[in-house]
């Protein structure tokens, strides 16, 4: 199934509907890259979270993960990120060139969940120069600063992580998710401690991903559903 105005492809995954303008032929071109899933399945010991889960999202969507608490909405992300194993199936990243899977996918994903980890030890700052430094990236001063600017963090650079409020936290986490502009983005209940203004932050966010890359939002709420061009939908 193909949808010109995302740019989306899915197998066993539903459109939503959207309040967007349609895309101009001026955005930047889209590539091939997509993450595609087949025939996905994960257990715990005895217990199935999901089987034989098909999806396909392409450059330029924002897909929606659905379910109901312990479906496996959070084990999704994690797989996509390759910080899980499936225990049946595969889930690549596929570009042009090359397909990435397993530990690999750590590489060019970036994720903020509620147990991502920032360093509460860590100020601000230190947290985006940890992270650049732990992916190999070369940023200043400058850019880093920028960055927390971004997120409206620069005020705060000097505050250590664990002092901030859960809503400034999750801000900090979108912050060091998006660092190094990733071609995939995993977002796990992005808006649970954001006020309005954070969930602004978020849209800006979720508008720039579309333009480099795609991204997959864990969520119940909603208000993240808006946000979002299609759904996955886990039982």
């Amino acid at each position: 199934m193909s949808v010109p105005v995302a740019d989306c492809q899915f197998a066993d995954v539903a459109m939503l509907p959207s309040s967007r303008p349609p895309l101009t032929d001026n955005r930047p071109p889209t590539t091939d890259n997509s993450l595609q899933a087949t025939r996905l399945g994960k257990r715990y010991g005895a217990r199935v979270v999901f089987k034989n889960l098909d999806f396909a999202v392409s450059n330029g969507c924002v897909a929606a993960i659905l379910g109901a608490n312990g479906a496996g909405k959070s084990t999704l992300l994690r797989l996509s990120a390759g910080l899980l194993r499936p225990d049946a199936g595969e889930i690549k990243f596929r570009t042009a060139q090359n397909e990435i899977s397993g530990g690999k996918l750590r590489e060019i994903c970036g994720l903020s969940a509620p147990d991502a980890p920032v360093y509460r030890e860590l100020t601000c700052f230190e947290n985006l120069e940890f992270f650049a430094q732990a992916r190999g990236v070369d940023f200043s001063e400058t850019a880093l600063l920028l960055q927390l600017e971004k997120f409206a963090l620069r005020a705060r650079r000097h505050d250590l992580a664990g002092d901030l409020s859960s809503g400034l936290r999750a801000r900090l986490q979108l912050a060091v998710a998006t660092l190094h502009a990733p071609p995939l983005l995993l977002l796990d209940e992005p808006s649970a401690n954001l006020d309005d203004a954070g969930r602004a932050l978020l849209k800006r966010v979720l508008e720039e991903q579309r333009a480099r890359g795609l991204a997959l939002v864990a969520t119940n709420d909603s208000r993240d559903l808006e946000l979002c061009d299609a759904r996955i939908e886990v039982r």
